[in-house]
C-alpha cells in the first residue's frame, strides 16, 4: 500500500508540472477550432470574418461608412449647401414685363377718350458689388400722352446702371445673406466633424467592451477546463487510496461553480455584441452582422506610457484642429458680416444712376438719357445702431467662448493623457499580480501533487488567479478606451 501511494504520488506530481501547459495548450485549440458559440441567442446574426481585419480601425471605417446617425448629420451638412444655392439666386437676372390696353383722356381734348398701349420689357442684375445693371425696351407709339412717356413707333431701347455711392455699396442685406450661407458650409462640416468624433468615440468604447467581454469569456472557460481535466485525476487518487472521496464531490461543484461564472462571462459578451450590434451597418442600410466570438481580436497594443512629447504634441493637435474652435471661428465671421451690414445700414441711402438709349421709328427723337441721383436718409438709425452694437457684443461673447474652449479641451487632453498613464501603471502592477498569482498557483498545485496540499487551496490559489487575470483584462480595456478618447480629442480617431 506504501509502495502504490509512492507511484501514486510522483505521477501525480509528475502531471502536475505539466498540468498547466497541457491545459492552456487545449484551451487555446478549443478557442480557435471548436469554441462553443455564447451566440446562440435572439437578437444577434453571427458571422465568421477574419480577426486580422476586424481590427478598432476597420470597424470605425464601417461606423462613419454606414451608421445611419453619422449619414443623418452628413445629409444636415448638405442641406447647408443647398442654403447658399438658395441666397445666390438674390443675384440670378430678373425679366420684369409689362404690357396693356389702355382707354385715357386725350389731353388735347378734353372730355374726349383715347386708346393707348404700353409695353415695356426690362432685364435687371444686381452685382455682388451692390451694382445694379439693367436694360430694356419701351413701346408707347401713341400720337397723344398717355400716363407713360410716348415713344417712336418702333420703341425705346436703353441700357442703364445705379450704383450706390453710400449704402449698399460693397454690402447689402442680400450680399451679407450669401456671404452668410458660404460661412454656413463649413460651419456644417465642424457640427458634423463634432458629432462624428462623438460617434466613434462611444463606439470604440462598445467595441473595446466587447473585446474585453471575450477576454473575460476565455478566462473562465480555461478555468473549467482546468478543473473538468482535474476531476479524473482525483477520481485516480480517491481509487488508489491517497486521497478521500469527498475530494471526488468538491472537484465536480468546483466544476459547476465555474460553470456558472462562464454563463455570467457569457452573458456579458452577449450583452457587448448587441451594443456593437447597434453600429454595425452595410453600405445598403441594412444591420450587419456581429463577428463570431472566435473571431473578436485580442486586447491589443499592450499598454504603455505616453511621452511628455506625445502629450505637448497632442495639445497643439487639439488646438489646431478641434472642430469647436474652428466653429467658433466661423461664427466670428459670419457675426462680423452682420457687423459690415449694420454699419453699412447707418448710412444714407444715395445710389447715382445713368441709363442711355434710342427712342427709333417714327416719331422717335434719336438718342435719349436720364442721369440723377436718388437720396434717402432717415433722421435717426437706431435700428442700424442697435443691431450694430449687437453684433460687438457677439463678438467679444465669442471671443470670451473660445478661451474658455480652449482651456477645456486642454483639459480634456490633459485627462486623457492621465487616464493612459495611470492605466499604464494599474495594469504594470495587475500584470505582476497575475505573474506572482500564476507561481502561487503553480507551486500550490504541485504540493498537492506531491501529496502535501488539499484541494481547496488549489481551487482558492487558481481563483485568485483568474479573478487578477480577469482584473488585467479589464484595466487593459480601460486603457485602450483611454487610448481611443486620446484620438479623439486630438483629432486622429
Amino acid at each position: 500500500m506504501r509502495l502504490r501511494h509512492k507511484i501514486s504520488s510522483s505521477a501525480m506530481l509528475v502531471s502536475s508540472i505539466f498540468f498547466g501547459l497541457a491545459i492552456s495548450t487545449s484551451a487555446q485549440d478549443n478557442r480557435t477550432n471548436n469554441d462553443p458559440l455564447p451566440g446562440n441567442f435572439p437578437g444577434i446574426k453571427l458571422e465568421a470574418t477574419d480577426n486580422r481585419t476586424f481590427s478598432l480601425d476597420y470597424f470605425l471605417q464601417l461606423v462613419e461608412k454606414n451608421y445611419p446617425k453619422l449619414l443623418s448629420a452628413d445629409a444636415e451638412r448638405r442641406i447647408y449647401s443647398a442654403k447658399r444655392l438658395e441666397k445666390a439666386g438674390a443675384f440670378d437676372p430678373v425679366l420684369s414685363s409689362l404690357n396693356e390696353y389702355l382707354r385715357v383722356q386725350d389731353i388735347f381734348t378734353p372730355g374726349k377718350a383715347k386708346d393707348a398701349i404700353h409695353n415695356e420689357s426690362r432685364v435687371d442684375l444686381l452685382t455682388r458689388s451692390g451694382i445694379k445693371v439693367f436694360t430694356g425696351m419701351r413701346l408707347n407709339p401713341n400720337d397723344t400722352k398717355t400716363p407713360f412717356v410716348p415713344t417712336g413707333k418702333s420703341g425705346e431701347y436703353f441700357a442703364g446702371v445705379s450704383v450706390p455711392l453710400l449704402r449698399g455699396l460693397g454690402i447689402n442685406e442680400k450680399i451679407a445673406a450669401e456671404k452668410q450661407a458660404k460661412l454656413g458650409e463649413p460651419l456644417a462640416a465642424q457640427l458634423f466633424g463634432a458629432t462624428r468624433l462623438e460617434v466613434l468615440l462611444k463606439a470604440a468604447a462598445v467595441y473595446w467592451d466587447w473585446v474585453g467581454a471575450k477576454a473575460r469569456v476565455d478566462i473562465a472557460r480555461n478555468m473549467v477546463l482546468i478543473a473538468e481535466a482535474r476531476v479524473d485525476q482525483i477520481k485516480d487518487r480517491v481509487d488508489s487510496g491517497d486521497l478521500p472521496a469527498l475530494d471526488i464531490a468538491e472537484s465536480e461543484q468546483e466544476i459547476h461553480r465555474r460553470q456558472a461564472y462562464l454563463v455570467k462571462q457569457d452573458r456579458d459578451f452577449q450583452k457587448a455584441s448587441l451594443l456593437l450590434s447597434v453600429y454595425l451597418w452595410d453600405e445598403n442600410g441594412i444591420p450587419k452582422n456581429v463577428p463570431e466570438i472566435k473571431d473578436v481580436p485580442s486586447l491589443q497594443p499592450e499598454p504603455r506610457k505616453l511621452s511628455d512629447a506625445e502629450w505637448m504634441e497632442g495639445r497643439k493637435r487639439a488646438i489646431e484642429k478641434r472642430p469647436e474652435l474652428k466653429k467658433i471661428a466661423l461664427e466670428r465671421e459670419q457675426v462680423r458680416v452682420e457687423l459690415r451690414l449694420a454699419e453699412n445700414m447707418i448710412l444714407p441711402a444715395m445710389d447715382a444712376y445713368i441709363t442711355q438709349g434710342a427712342d427709333t421709328g417714327p416719331q422717335g427723337i434719336g438718342p435719349i438719357v436720364r442721369a440723377g441721383v436718388a437720396v434717402s436718409a432717415p433722421l435717426r438709425q437706431r435700428t442700424a445702431r442697435g443691431q450694430a452694437q449687437a453684433a460687438r457684443l457677439k463678438i467679444q461673447k465669442l471671443n470670451l467662448d473660445e478661451k474658455a474652449e480652449k482651456l477645456r479641451i486642454q483639459a480634456e487632453v490633459d485627462d486623457t493623457v492621465s487616464a493612459i498613464n495611470t492605466s499604464y501603471d494599474k495594469w504594470a502592477a495587475t500584470l505582476v499580480e497575475v505573474q506572482k498569482a500564476k507561481q502561487v498557483e503553480k507551486g500550490e498545485r504541485l504540493r498537492f501533487g506531491a501529496g502535501d496540499g488539499t484541494l481547496f487551496l488549489v481551487n482558492q490559489r487558481e481563483r485568485a488567479s483568474a479573478e487578477a487575470q480577469m482584473r488585467l483584462a479589464e484595466v487593459h480595456v480601460e486603457y485602450l478606451q483611454s487610448l481611443a478618447a486620446f484620438r479623439a480629442v486630438t483629432c486622429t480617431l
